[in-house]
């Protein structure tokens, strides 16, 4: 009965580990030191357009607790960096659906209530926005299953393909991840040198969003100054949204006329051309049409060449019968009248100088989808179990040995 005790005990210790599922596993994550480099972020990645969103925090289970693991990478980003030039709050929330299959719409919905207003990597929802050239957003929750059009990695995504969809005047919306595992990935060197060579609107995430918040709300008015001076006055809108604040493109309708200069408070607005691919103030003429892009509150004169007898009266423009008299505004889908506009989201963003690196020199712009770095714990639990499996199987071997010789004694003295 002894043996078979002892014989138990040991059993248990050796095999204890396996029936302790939560034995290992991870309680602590380290943060990415670059997102508290203010050179790196808000005055280098994020001033040149970058955004910085979230995915998962080591610690939590985003498919159990979407909305606790919202407020704690909201605060993880918060208290080291901005998420962009525009705003200080991310908007932008990458699933991963290997990890979450079972993630539904009440996930997304706990997600958007903490501020995130943009979900992607192939989310599982039914809705859905930019996944082709004809997938317009209709409303707010279609922004919770943005499209999956490819990644940079090598040998995944031909090139043809995306070129395809820009032809169509897509938002095409490329995936980045520099390291899987201890995998390092190589880019596709092709695809990559070709998107940086179009004439696209490089955005990201929550721009793109808080631009097409501005673009379908935003009211422009046109009156005239003078015989030569229009005034164009971006109003803003007048309705909520987690949207950030950003300028925004029209179309004006000038006719046969030029512009000489465009003027703010008697500072001159910047002249822009197609190259210029990410999104700022300006303004650019093209034929006939003027293309201005204003933030909310901006008023800025228009100093034409000639003089004009075109009605600048929008309620005018009501009219059809008066169209031809009236001066038309244009609501261009992306900035700068770009036929099509790119996003690339680096997902399981867990160190942003790695994922960027080979971006230093390049006019791309990129969605970080950030998370921190997991920690294993060190368990003195395990190692604990080991020492007394150990020593347990020490015992009872020198305890079946002496049993052996006190028996073999015993049968001798017989």
């Amino acid at each position: 009965m002894a043996s078979r005790g002892i014989s138990m005990l040991v059993f248990s210790l050796l095999f204890l580990p396996l029936l302790l599922p939560l034995v290992g596993a991870s309680s602590e994550w380290k943060e990415d030191g670059w997102l508290d480099a203010d050179w790196y972020t808000k005055d280098g990645r994020i001033a040149a357009g970058d955004e910085l969103g979230c995915q998962e925090i080591p610690t939590l289970n985003l498919e159990l607790m979407p909305k606790t693991t919202a407020l704690e990478c909201k605060k993880y980003l918060n208290d080291r960096t901005n998420a962009s030039r525009w705003g200080s709050n991310p908007l932008s929330f990458g699933i991963d659906l290997i990890k979450n299959p079972n993630f539904d719409s009440d996930d997304h919905e706990a997600l958007f209530s903490e501020g995130f207003a943009v979900h992607g990597l192939n989310t599982n929802y039914e809705n859905t926005v930019w996944h082709n050239a004809n997938d317009f957003p209709e409303n707010g929750s279609d922004w919770w299953n943005l499209g999956y059009s490819g990644s940079l990695e090598q040998t995944i995504t031909p090139l043809k393909e995306i070129q395809d969809l820009a032809n169509q005047g897509a938002m095409v919306n490329l995936y980045w991840q520099a390291q899987i595992a201890d995998l390092k990935v190589r880019t596709n060197g092709e695809l990559v040198e070709w998107l940086e060579s179009e004439n696209a609107w490089y955005t990201a995430w929550g721009e793109s969003y808080s631009y097409e918040f501005h673009r379908n709300n935003d009211v422009f008015n046109i009156y005239s100054n003078s015989s030569k001076e229009w005034n164009i006055v971006n109003q803003g809108s007048e309705l909520n949204s987690l949207a950030w604040d950003l300028p925004v493109t029209r179309g004006v309708d000038i006719r046969n006329n030029s512009v000489v200069e465009i003027k703010i408070n008697d500072v001159s607005l910047q002249e822009l051309s197609v190259t210029n691919k990410t999104l700022e103030q300006g303004w650019r003429q093209e034929q006939d049409i003027l293309w201005i892009t204003l933030a909310s509150g901006q008023n800025a004169t228009i100093v034409m060449k000639n003089e004009s007898e075109i009605d600048l009266n929008p309620e005018a423009c009501d009219d059809l019968a008066n169209e031809e008299n009236c001066v038309l505004q244009r609501k261009p889908r992306f900035f700068n009248n770009h036929p099509w506009a790119l996003t690339i989201a680096g997902h399981h963003t867990t160190d942003l100088f790695k994922w960027s690196m080979k971006f230093d020199e390049s006019p791309l712009v990129f969605t970080w989808l950030v998370e921190p770095q997991e920690v294993k714990d060190f368990n003195w639990f395990l190692i604990v179990i080991a020492a007394s499996a150990g020593i347990g199987a020490v015992a009872y071997t020198r305890h079946l040995v002496k049993r052996d010789k006190e028996e073999q004694n015993l049968f001798e003295s017989e």
